[in-house]
Formats: C-alpha cells, structure tokens, sequence
C-alpha cells in the first residue's frame, strides 16, 4: 500500500468511525487531546496521526489498530433497499441526539417530580412547615438539575454545556445554602463565596475558546461537521 493510499485509507476510516458514534471533530478532539483541526487534517488525507494516536483512536472508536489503516474487508450484500451514505449517516447521527436528548431531559424531569412528590408530602404530613420546606426543596431541586445535567453534558455534550452546568451547580448551590441558614447573621456571603468559585470557571472557559481559536458555544444538540 502506497503512503498516498494508506492516507486517504485512514482518512476514510476515521471519518466512518467518528460518525458512526454521532461525534463531531470538536468532540473527537477532546477524547484524545488534539485540535479539531488536526482531526480534520487527518480527514482530508492531509496527514496521518503517529502511532500512539492511532491507538489512541481505535480505543475511543472500539476498534482495532488494523482496522484504522487497512481497507474495510468486503461484506456480503444484503437483500435491503440502497441507501445513500450520506443519508444513512444523517439518520444514525439524529438518532443519536434525539436519544441524548430526551434521556437528558427526562432525567432532569426526574429530579423535578422528586421535589414535586416532597412538596406535597410536607403538604400532607407536615403542613405546619411546609410553606418552610417548599422553597429549600425547590432550590435543592434546582442545584440538582444541574448536578444531573453536568454528568450527561460530560457524556454527550459541547464542552461549552459543561461550563453552564457547572455555574449553575455554584450558583444553586449558594442559593440552596442561603434558603437553608437565611436567619443566620451573614448568611449572604455565601454568594461571595459562589463569585470566588465562579471566577476559575470562567477563566476556563476563555482558556479553552483561546486554545480552539473558537467561541465555545452551546448548541442545543451535538453539530455535525
């Protein structure tokens, strides 16, 4: 096999694979250290990743190492209806997202009908103290949408989720703290306290937008490239 062959091979395959999990390049690049530049490069048949990286690749794509350089074996025709590549690809793509959608959104759903179900049993066994209890299980509820939504924005998520999840778990949580201990003197600093915490993440944040030469910007569902 020719270098030239061997390029467009392996470009070919990583492009095949990538797609078939439904990652964009961006997301590629965060699993294995590298610029989504570098991924589109190696794409276009522009360049070849070094043999650590190959590994590096076939582990997140589970896959061998052969199987990113050498041609796909022959598969047997099966009796079904052609179907374009391109439409194909699409198809597993939005089915991907929708799924990390609605699995995102249901469990979020889940913390909420939580709460929901504490209200009314205050309501019913406690009612004495329930106008208390509501508000502080509707702020843990809060702090615990966003503790949920930080572990599916890790899964499947733009790194730019992750940033919102994060400072809304600061945020809640501060807000969570001072419902709690509202009548102790100096309750409020806690907010300060939530600033300080904030401050690294958004530091972060315009790290990373530095280092992809990139605002990181969250889009409702995973891009395709």
């Amino acid at each position: 096999m020719t270098e030239e062959n061997m390029r467009k091979t392996i470009a070919g395959n990583i492009a095949k694979y990538r797609k078939q999990l439904g990652m964009t390049q961006i997301d590629l690049s965060e699993k294995i250290n590298y610029s989504d530049k570098s991924i589109s490069k190696w794409e276009r048949g522009d360049g070849i990743p070094d043999v650590p990286t190959l590994v590096q690749l076939a582990e997140v794509f589970g896959v061998s190492v052969d199987e990113l350089i050498y041609p796909p074996k022959p598969q047997p025709e099966l009796p079904v209806e052609p179907e374009s590549d391109a439409k194909s690809v699409d198809s597993t793509y939005g089915r991907f997202r929708w799924k990390h959608f609605f699995i995102t959104l249901l469990s979020v759903a889940g913390v909420w009908l939580v709460a929901f179900l504490l209200i009314c049993l205050f309501q019913y066994l406690a009612p004495s103290v329930a106008d208390l209890w509501d508000g502080r299980v509707l702020c843990y509820a809060l702090a615990g949408s966003f503790v949920v939504f930080l572990i599916f924005a890790s899964l499947w998520w733009e790194r730019a989720w992750i940033f919102i999840a994060i400072t809304g778990i600061i945020w809640a949580g501060a807000l969570s703290v001072f419902v709690t201990f509202h009548t102790i003197s100096g309750a409020a600093v806690v907010f300060a306290l939530a600033g300080v915490l904030e401050l690294p993440v958004v530091l972060c944040y315009f790290w990373r937008c530095a280092a992809k030469h990139q605002w990181l910007i969250p889009y409702p569902f995973p891009r395709k490239k």
